[in-house]
């Protein structure tokens, strides 16, 4: 299963036009959809797993804005953000 392609595929096939897509992922296989992600989506790897890491390796790679996250307030605190900017 690539989720890469899974993102890819469900944006294609959907028929809408997403402003941001927030992906959270903590494995070494999150860094597929990682890459796949543009400038105005969001990725949360786990902070001190592997997706950090790897993330750090090809930075330059990902176009994504990382937001690092320990608990699920982290990520909901973020998503509020988002979706307070999107709807002003």
């Amino acid at each position: 299963m690539c989720k890469g392609h899974i993102i890819d595929e469900h944006c294609r096939s959907s028929g809408l036009a997403y402003d941001v897509i927030a992906y959270v992922g903590d494995g070494s296989h999150d860094l597929c959809p990682t890459l796949r992600l543009r400038e105005t989506d969001i990725v949360f790897p786990r902070r001190c797993f592997r997706l950090e890491k790897r993330i750090a390796k090809c930075r330059d790679k990902v176009k994504a804005k990382v937001k690092l996250w320990d608990t699920g307030f982290d990520i909901l605190s973020e998503l509020k953000e988002v979706v307070m900017s999107v709807n002003a």
